[in-house]
């Protein structure tokens, strides 16, 4: 399975539950967050997958190969501070992650 169509299927899997079995996203004080609740967990799900090195080695790796799919994503502070929110949240949901491989190609 090529990159895109990984991460594609991801995307979807994830997105499926944060809007099944998540409440949905509500506004926070401050600026627009660039990406959504299943573009950034869906971000971390990747980065923990692949494992790279570091946040740091993660992030240099979207910025140059996963532009085309994530074209909002931000810095890399933002990003560390979106997915310690997300990531966070659904722990504290602690609710698993239905997955169903009748989607998969």
């Amino acid at each position: 399975m090529d990159l895109d169509t990984f991460l594609t299927t991801l995307y979807v899997m994830v997105d499926d539950f944060c809007q099944s079995e998540l409440e949905p996203e509500r506004p926070r004080p401050g600026p627009q967050a660039s990406l959504s609740r299943s573009e950034v967990i869906t971000l971390a799900l990747f980065g923990q997958w692949v494992q790279f090195k570091s946040e740091r080695a993660f992030a240099r790796y979207a910025h140059q190969h996963l532009r085309e799919a994530f074209p909002q994503l931000p810095d890399r502070s933002q990003f560390n501070r979106l997915q310690r929110f997300w990531c966070s949240f659904c722990t504290r949901r602690r609710r698993p992650m239905k997955c169903s491989t009748a989607r998969l190609p």
